[in-house]
């Protein structure tokens, strides 16, 4: 898909991880080099592969980019850059930790503005729809691996609604409900990062975030409420420990204990509720090394035959 030129040619070897989940209609991961590289895509080997698609980026380390051979500009980290895979580009990249979603023409262009105007397209991260769109992407890829084929398909179009507003730099009015349920993630991934305080209460989130708590109310009310899903984030994370081989030691009282639940008839009584057993038989099951009958597996594909496919 692209030449690649090092930095440093004597640099070896290369590592390159990247994480990807397929969306049916858009690819979303992330990737890490660790060396510095001069990354460009040419005419010839986009009509050779022809694929035509966008790729959205957040990088966390400053880089530029170049469309049609111009001049560099500078992409700071939180930026959101925009690249038209039927267009040239280069990139001069000092390492790589970014988040990318790859999405076909067809399927954003429609709601896009100018679907023409946007290779090599750099927006800042300050722009308030830009850094909503990064939090929801940081979000969905913690949340990815666990989302059940179901709850993947219903993220799909408030996704690409978001990267639209993001590119746009508005919103139109069929997207605002899009961007309330953003801001709903966000909330819920500060909840997901303070769970195990114990002041994390209604008035300290909605102090967070600027709003009235009847505001946080109504927007957490499809979450179970404030109060409920601060104990479904503590229940999981108990869970984990539960059925972890390092905290075997540990009594399930202690565990509960450890995640706020310090009635330990109480927190057997909500753990069965969430998971269907209780903490005792969870823990016999890991034991046992049956967990995957609960989680199940799925076959994957490797990302550029995905990609090849994306429609």
């Amino acid at each position: 898909m692209y030449n690649i030129q090092l930095h440093n040619p004597q640099e070896r070897p290369i590592h390159i991880r990247s994480r990807a989940s397929h969306f049916d209609s858009f690819i979303f991961g992330s990737l890490e080099v660790r060396v510095k590289q001069r990354v460009g895509r040419t005419r010839a080997q986009a009509a050779r592969d022809g694929l035509d698609n966008y790729t959205l980026h957040f990088h966390a380390r400053a880089c530029g980019v170049s469309r049609d051979n111009g001049p560099y500009q500078r992409i700071e980290p939180g930026d959101l850059l925009v690249l038209d895979q039927t267009r040239t580009s280069s990139s001069w990249l000092n390492g790589q930790d970014d988040l990318f979603l790859v999405v076909p023409r067809p399927i954003l262009a429609p709601l896009l503005g100018a679907p023409d105007e946007h290779n090599a397209h750099v927006i800042s991260g300050k722009n308030p729809l830009v850094s909503l769109f990064r939090s929801h992407l940081c979000e969905l890829y913690r949340a990815a691996p666990e989302l059940s084929p179901e709850a993947a398909r219903a993220v799909i179009r408030p996704t690409l609604d978001l990267a639209a507003a993001a590119i746009n730099g508005s919103a139109h009015e069929g997207q605002s409900i899009t961007l309330q349920s953003a801001l709903t993630a966000r909330i819920c991934r500060y909840i997901e990062e303070h769970a195990l305080e114990p002041d994390l209460t209604a008035a300290r989130i909605a102090a967070a975030f600027g709003m009235s708590q009847r505001r946080l109310y109504y927007l957490m009310a499809g979450h179970g409420g404030v109060a409920g899903h601060v104990q479904q984030v503590r229940l999981r994370r108990a869970k984990a420990a539960i059925v972890a081989p390092v905290s075997r030691h540990m009594s399930i009282a202690e565990i509960a204990g450890n995640f706020g639940f310090s009635d330990p008839t109480n927190f057997s009584r909500v753990f069965r509720r969430a998971f269907g057993m209780s903490p005792r038989e969870m823990r016999a099951f890991a034991a046992e090394g049956r967990l995957g009958e609960l989680t199940g597996h799925r076959n994957a594909r490797s990302m550029w035959d995905w990609m090849r496919h994306l429609r």
